[in-house]
């Protein structure tokens, strides 16, 4: 006999998919309840559950212990709301609890997340009904401790099946408002035992989902101190501080820990794969190959010795080598890549754009590439396939191909809808995109359709009124459509044009918009409108955010035009420097900003580009050094200091 023993508060939105997972799996359901006040319990008595209640004291163990008590059978299985049984279970779970040999069983914990691949890691959850089985931690609980090794045969093994983890996912962590409530737990714990490094591991963890990552970092180091390296969350805490240090631009620390990692856990494929991501963002694109190669020698880890992120023994690798070899120009390697990773993982969209990409390259014709592109899609809706096929013609810049796909597609279905419009936008067919607009309902999806089609419309000779297609009830935003109307009259060179708020979010929006499509002119009109009449006071207010190349492309042009009628200001001077640092010209930009500096000596924006711009070609020198000497440690070492000077991105997607 199985008893299934769950704790529960507030899970109306869970409970049912978890115990449909398990109705017929056990024979007796026990829900302890916390103190739900929804749903909850009458979704348990529907099916069958025997209902207790306990009062929430903040300690998951004795909660969890609570609910062993009421158990009848010969075997427990537990499991939380946000869970459920992978399918097909049952003839393997009743094996396993005819089987005299062991005491409790592991199981596959399949995490699932928003923006990663699966984490896996494995856990008791199934143990036989004896008194001394009980859990211990008031956090993250655990019951392995209190089963006793024994001489021969081990008493826990592997079962062999895996448990599907929503918990991980933001929505559920903004319902259940997880990340406040394990912080004040953990930080407790910390407080009553500062040197425990597992709770020192869950308090950086708590830390992460409050986005201090400064004080992740604090618990994180501390725990490494303290910590049993053979504890099986021990390298987790090794990853979980590359990405803190990572994301903190803390480079050299990062790589410092990377080599701990490699040291202590040699056959750990995630910290491999955290290495080759690390080298792959700084350039040493031959040391990733390497760590790349490493992960899929060492291939997707399943006997559960370690957490691991689904993907990095298999598909993930794959897809970065073939990264490389395509900015490398070897185009077989990398579509060689490409396909062995749409093997493992058939279903990312992104993944056959990709491919996509690499075919353009070294197909000979657009019909080659149609054919080759079909020959791999596969799928058994024929609509979902053609879809998809002219979904990744659209993102390609294929447009007559998608087109094509598209018009053999219903427009009632809002993605086909939204994606038939953007491409009839890129294609000139500004008639045929209303006609497709007017089948979209989701008001975003409008808005992206739109922030296309008004520069489309602005940039025509000559402009296009825009007002039909403002006349739509998706579109939700009356200060947004007044924007609209308001630039469209003076675009259109209309009467009654008012004047025009520059420090408006929407204004800000619909300038970046025109100025991604080149549109200077049009922007010019709109700013003078604005009350910017003076070069100086256009190019001041491009440049109040000269992280957009955009904007300051557009702020170089001004000051040249301004430069060859006589006049030069050291603002001037500085836009064209940036401007051509953010195209890499850094020779030319070093002459400006040189320029500018003999005009203005102590301005320190200047002082501080001119610094970067020498950063840059240094880094550029260390990066052709490593092409020739990769194994070199002093120029490794360089190129990781020299973007930690210049706060590069390192942020790494392989980390738990």
């Amino acid at each position: 006999m199985i008893s299934l023993c769950m704790i529960v508060k507030n899970e109306e939105h869970n409970l049912a998919r978890c115990l449909n997972s398990v109705k017929n799996c056990v024979d007796e359901i026990i829900i302890v309840d916390t103190g739900s006040t929804d749903g909850t319990l009458t979704i348990a008595r529907q099916y069958g559950a025997k209902i207790y209640h306990y009062q929430w004291d903040e300690d998951f163990a004795a909660a969890r212990n609570y609910s062993l008590e009421q158990a009848g059978g010969e075997w427990i299985l537990y499991l939380d709301a946000d869970e459920e049984l992978e399918p097909n279970s049952c003839e393997r779970l009743r094996a396993l609890a005819a089987d005299p040999l062991y005491e409790a069983y592991f199981f596959q914990i399949i995490n699932l997340t928003d923006n990663n691949a699966p984490l896996k890691h494995i856990n008791v959850r199934m143990f036989r009904n004896k008194p001394r089985y009980r859990f211990t931690g008031k956090l993250h609980e655990q019951i392995i401790s209190a089963i006793p090794p024994r001489s021969g045969r081990p008493p826990v093994v592997n079962s062999g099946l895996c448990i599907i983890h929503y918990g991980y996912l933001a929505r559920e962590f903004l319902i259940k408002n997880k990340a406040v409530r394990n912080h004040r737990i953990n930080q407790r714990l910390v407080e009553e035992e500062p040197d425990n490094p597992f709770y020192l591991y869950s308090l950086g963890g708590s830390c992460v989902n409050l986005n201090d990552l400064t004080g992740a970092i604090t618990h994180y180091r501390k725990a490494l101190q303290h910590v049993n390296l053979r504890a099986m969350y021990a390298p987790s805490i090794f990853i979980s501080l590359i990405s803190c240090l990572s994301k903190t631009g803390r480079l050299v620390e990062a790589a410092e820990y990377i080599e701990q990692g490699k040291t202590h856990y040699p056959d750990y494929v995630d910290i491999h794969f955290v290495e080759g991501e690390f080298y792959h963002r700084l350039g040493h694109l031959q040391r990733a190959v390497a760590c790349y190669e490493k992960c899929l020698q060492l291939g997707e880890q399943l006997a559960g010795k370690y957490t691991s992120r689904t993907g990095v023994g298999s598909f993930l690798p794959c897809f970065k080598l073939a990264e490389i070899y395509q900015q490398e120009g070897r185009l077989k390697e990398a579509l060689a890549y490409q396909i062995a990773g749409l093997k493992y993982q058939p279903a990312d969209i992104n993944q056959y754009i990709a491919l996509a990409r690499l075919l353009q390259q070294a197909a000979s014709s657009r019909q080659q590439l149609y054919e080759i592109l079909k020959e791999n899609i596969k799928h058994k809706d024929q609509v979902a396939r053609r879809l998809l096929l002219a979904r990744i013609f659209y993102e390609i810049g294929e447009y007559e191909q998608a087109l094509e796909l598209f018009n053999e597609l219903p427009d009632d279905r809002q993605e086909t809808a939204y994606y038939k419009a953007l491409t009839c936008i890129k294609s000139g067919r500004r008639a045929a995109a209303r006609q497709s607009m007017a089948y979209i309902r989701q008001s975003h999806l409008y808005e992206s359709v739109l922030a296309e089609l008004l520069p489309a419309c602005w940039t025509a000779a000559p402009p296009e009124d825009v007002l039909p297609y403002l006349e739509h009830e998706a579109w939700p935003a009356p200060e947004h459509r007044s924007i609209i109307l308001n630039i469209n009259h003076l675009l259109l060179d209309r009467p009654a044009a008012s004047e025009i708020n520059l420090h408006n979010y929407y204004v800000n929006q619909i300038v970046n918009q025109l100025l991604a499509q080149k549109a200077f002119s049009a922007v010019d009109k709109i700013l003078n409108q604005g009350g910017l009449t003076a070069a100086a006071d256009k190019i001041n207010y491009l440049m109040q955010d000269d992280s957009n190349p955009c904007r300051v492309e557009m702020a170089a042009r001004l000051a040249l035009a301004a430069v060859k009628m006589g006049s030069v200001q050291p603002d001037w001077l500085f836009a064209w420097g940036k401007y051509f640092y953010h195209n890499n010209r850094l020779a030319t930009a070093q002459a400006a900003l040189q320029q500018a500096l003999r005009l203005h000596p102590r301005n320190g924006r200047y002082q501080q580009l001119l610094i970067f711009i020498y950063g840059r070609q240094t880094l550029q020198m260390v990066q052709t050094a490593l092409r020739h000497y990769p194994a070199n440690p002093q120029f490794t070492r360089r190129l990781i200091e020299l973007h930690e000077f210049l706060n590069l991105d390192a942020g790494l997607k392989g980390v738990h």
